[in-house]
């Protein structure tokens, strides 16, 4: 059940209160939350073998020229984040807040 917020600055509060709680900026636990949503949305959403192929021809046919250097960059600066949503994860489950 959605509901409308009214009160912005009470959840700003309220943001700030667990942000503190965790040990994170508030900025980085909406961050955390907008990764967790994305990342919800990863996992429900079905391909078809034949959309997988179109969405592989349509990168095939896009390609940057990115380095393969690049490439490990972006791939360990992901898994950074990854592992900093992961452990703001599991300092909200220890609070009792996940």
């Amino acid at each position: 059940m959605a509901t409308k917020v009214k009160n912005s600055e009470g959840v700003r509060l309220l943001i700030n209160e667990v942000a503190k709680a965790v040990g994170v900026s508030p900025k980085e636990l909406v961050e955390y939350y907008e990764w967790k949503a994305n990342l919800k949305k990863l996992k429900t959403k079905k391909m078809t073998k034949k959309e997988v192929q179109q969405v592989l021809q349509e990168w095939k046919s896009e390609r940057t020229g990115i380095s393969e250097e690049k490439a490990i960059e972006i791939y360990y600066e992901a898994e950074e984040e990854i592992k900093r949503w992961k452990e703001i994860e599991r300092k909200l489950k220890k609070l009792g807040l996940e």
